[in-house]
């Protein structure tokens, strides 16, 4: 979390130095407070666009979309192998955790090493990775809050700040979910094997 919101802090003062120092030649109408003000308001407004499409996705959206046996989140093994080549194995665990945006814990099942925890597990990942997706993408929204001629120095900047920051946790969720799945059919085949033997201890019983 302090990562995310170095990252957050530290992207929104870099932009307000490089309008500062852009400004002067292009821009010599716009006042410091104004380069400063615009620049802070742009990091902002691009938080409350992520918040409401989180919002949105998590709360309005069926969690039958997103369960562990629907194909369309499925993660092929070409890229997995496109985040190992991008290093995701030395940044994935200084990134922040899904449960950060969700109420999902360890407390919220039974049993946190069941096929039912698992499961749980891979639909917030889901959910999350098409959360972040869609903030990546629609982050780009902010460039119409800003006049035509403003926009390239305040909107997309901060744009490409919240792309950067939105896809590094998405490769993360969607890197995450083939060992997810696999660890969720090894239980899943233990279940019933449990089941089958008590099923055989039943009968030789009666």
């Amino acid at each position: 979390m302090a990562l995310y919101l170095i990252s957050i802090i530290g992207g929104d003062a870099l932009i307000i130095l490089f309008n500062l120092l852009f400004s002067r030649n292009y821009f010599p109408e716009l006042s410091v407070l104004y380069i400063v003000i615009a620049s802070i308001l742009a990091a902002v407004l691009v938080i409350a666009i992520d918040g409401v499409l989180a919002t949105f996705i998590r709360r309005c959206l069926p969690e039958k979309w997103f369960a562990y046996n629907v194909k369309l989140h499925n993660v092929s093994q070409k890229e997995c192998k496109l985040y190992e080549k991008l290093g995701i194995k030395h940044w994935k665990d200084k990134v922040l955790e899904l449960g950060v945006f969700t109420n999902f814990s360890k407390k919220t099942i039974a049993d946190p090493h069941s096929r039912e925890y698992m499961e749980r597990f891979i639909l917030e990942c889901n959910y999350g990775a098409v959360i972040h997706l869609s903030n990546a993408i629609l982050g780009f929204l902010l460039i119409f809050c800003y006049p035509l001629k403003y926009w390239l120095l305040f909107a997309f900047p901060a744009c490409i700040i919240n792309f950067v920051l939105s896809m590094l946790p998405y490769m993360i969720l969607r890197y995450n979910v083939p060992r997810l799945q696999r660890a969720r059919n090894i239980l899943e085949k233990k279940e019933e094997r449990e089941k089958a033997k008590s099923e055989a201890a039943a009968e030789t019983k009666e």
